[in-house]
């Protein structure tokens, strides 16, 4: 079938990216020699197919595996360090962005495809709130925190294109892990059931020891006398409307 053969195509250049990204040497993750490369090929094949490539980070556990650690060990330490953080948060930020389910199988269903596709987007929802459970671990917040303060911290004239680009990734992850919906709660199911079924809650409090919450506020509260700011108005509203709505 056709997704099947698209998963074939992609298969070894997504694996043997991931493989170049690094790995865990005496407890520490060491980035590999060409991560940076690795990581824009990844996103390079991500724009080729998106579902496909989504499939196969899955199959790899690339974000628990790989991205996390890379980001906790690169994340804040410098500017060339920090290219390879924003680049994993670019990343998880594809990997997380809502997707509107029954409009796409809709679109597929017309294309002929939509059996193959139903069972992808299961894995997908699933994915999603894995990826949610992984980015609530110690750190990892934090990590995200470190990537932006150096772009705040410049006087606004003083600000890049890119200064904004790295806030704005930011804030997207934030917006896509807010969107991402609880299981329904189920006094029989299994611990890792019940992790699932809580994670907005735990997500609100991360936000709020980490300061990040504080970060939001500040953002929306200066929207009117930094440009900066302004251009994020709308996705800090869309932030805040998904916390309250959980």
């Amino acid at each position: 079938d056709a997704f099947k053969a698209r998963l074939k195509v992609l298969e070894d250049s997504v694996k043997n990216a991931v493989d170049a990204l690094g790995g865990f040497e005496d407890g520490h993750y060491r980035p590999g020699d060409e991560c940076l490369g690795c990581l824009k090929d990844l996103k390079r094949l991500w724009r080729v197919d998106d579902r496909a490539v989504a499939s196969l980070l899955w199959t790899t556990r690339a974000l628990p595996h790989d991205f996390l650690p890379l980001l906790l060990e690169t994340a804040g330490r410098g500017l060339f360090e920090d290219k390879r953080a924003i680049a994993c948060v670019d990343l998880m930020t594809a990997m997380t962005w809502p997707v509107d389910v029954a409009e796409e199988l809709k679109e597929l269903a017309e294309a002929e495809e939509e059996e193959v596709e139903k069972e992808d987007y299961t894995q997908l929802l699933q994915s999603h709130l894995h990826y949610k459970a992984a980015l609530l671990r110690p750190g990892v917040m934090e990590a995200l925190l470190g990537i932006v303060l150096p772009s705040l911290a410049k006087e606004p004239k003083q600000r890049t294109d890119r200064d904004a680009q790295v806030v704005g990734v930011v804030l997207y992850l934030l917006r896509n892990l807010a969107f991402i919906k609880d299981l329904p709660p189920n006094a029989h199911s299994s611990s890792d059931h019940a992790e699932l079924a809580t994670l907005q809650t735990k997500f609100v409090k991360v936000l709020s020891d980490t300061h990040i919450l504080d970060l939001v506020v500040t953002i929306a509260s200066n929207v009117g006398t930094d440009p900066l700011f302004e251009r994020w108005n709308t996705l800090v509203l869309e932030i805040f409307y998904l916390l309250f709505r959980g």
